[in-house]
């Protein structure tokens, strides 16, 4: 698990950016501080730009999402690039399933981009989907040109995340969905998976009565804990600069950070900036986040055993777990699910296995899917 917990904290780091950057500056620039948290216009257009077969790619992610916008958030001074998806035709439905993500570190929201579009047709887009990129990552920017003062650590990630999913839930859920019928399962990678752990006591009691359940994907505490002292040293031989999309594309294939190509086409792009040149550089610095690294998967597996709701780890290969995890396990705290074929990135090696893994968890841990009929009739 180092070895993939590294190539997912370094592979991802590489970069994010995939549409013209004179256009998202230009977006930018007229961004004005605001009283409430308000939302942006869609990112990109879905028609091929200039630069051709390469902003094609950077375009695909509505072949995933219904939207893509800017969630612009005063008092966390970002605003956070968000695709997502709302569900449909819920009136004879119990219980609607909102799965809302975050990714781990050096990646993007569109790394569950795969898994979405499984998850959506599976349920017949009677559920919701919410992904974002988070701060320093892809397309997300700072309100303030002031960089210095940007930081990186675990409890700035979780509220960043819980004004999101704040956000998300009151202006956008409950004026579609009845608030008795939302479900919401928080899904995260790596660090995200450290995320959504700590998030889930900050959150409201109103939206913290909606979560039915917590997933993290390939994160174990001492693994983690310990591939962080290598990052050093792999980010000084990882390629940070590419002479085209294509070629960072098929470096990931090559290297084994992406097992399918067709899962690679849409997550990779958003790591990179484009230049003019055809060039691609990555966009994360992950080397810049070393102050806070400490901070990302301290106690996480205590901390993710006491939840006081259903939980589930997904892990790739047959990593060990560390004692917590281990005890936990054997007390039947949490769902154990083991991909013996799939990298690091299960939402993009295994989408498939990974939705119907996600589906079978919701059904069996909501209760309002449950109906109790009984046999006693009245006399």
């Amino acid at each position: 698990m180092v070895e993939n917990l590294q190539k997912e904290l370094f592979s991802k780091k590489f970069s994010k950016g995939t549409g013209d950057n004179d256009e998202s500056e230009d977006f930018h620039s007229g961004d004005t501080l605001g009283d409430l948290p308000s939302f942006g216009e869609p990112r990109f257009c879905n028609t091929a730009s200039k630069n051709g077969e390469l902003d094609k790619k950077a375009t695909t992610w509505n072949d995933y999402f219904d939207f893509n916008e800017y969630f612009t958030i005063p008092e966390r001074q970002f605003r956070f690039n968000a695709y997502y998806n709302l569900p449909f035709d819920t009136d004879n439905a119990l219980s609607i399933p909102i799965f809302i993500f975050h990714h781990g570190a050096g990646s993007s929201g569109l790394t569950f981009a795969p898994l979405v579009k499984d998850l959506t047709k599976m349920l017949e887009n009677k559920c919701g989907t919410l992904v974002f990129d988070a701060r320093g990552h892809s397309f997300t920017m700072p309100l303030s040109e002031d960089s210095a003062s940007i930081t990186f650590d675990l409890d700035t990630f979780t509220a960043d995340f819980k004004a999101i999913i704040e956000l998300f839930y009151n202006q956008k859920l409950k004026t579609l969905v009845p608030k008795q019928k939302i479900s919401v399962i928080l899904l995260g990678h790596s660090l995200g998976g450290s995320i959504c752990t700590s998030v889930y006591s900050k959150l409201s009691k109103e939206i913290q009565s909606a979560v039915i359940g917590v997933a993290m994907f390939d994160i174990v505490e001492e693994a983690a804990t310990k591939a962080l002292h290598k990052i050093s040293q792999f980010l000084a031989t990882t390629p940070t600069v590419f002479s085209s999309m294509s070629e960072a594309i098929e470096y990931h294939i090559t290297q084994g950070l992406s097992s399918l190509r067709s899962s690679a086409e849409v997550t990779i792009p958003p790591l990179f900036k484009q230049e003019k040149s055809g060039k691609v550089f990555r966009i994360t610095n992950l080397a810049s986040f070393q102050p806070f690294w400490d901070t990302w998967f301290n106690g996480l597996s205590s901390q993710f055993v006491q939840l006081p709701t259903s939980k589930l780890l997904i892990l790739a290969g047959s990593d060990n777990l560390d004692r917590e995890l281990i005890i936990g396990q054997m007390q039947g705290k949490y769902q154990l699910v083991v991909f013996q074929e799939s990298g690091h990135f299960i939402q993009e090696d295994a989408p498939t296995k990974t939705a119907i893994t996600l589906i079978d968890f919701w059904r069996r841990n909501d209760n309002k899917n449950v109906v109790i009929k009984t046999n006693w009739t009245k006399k």
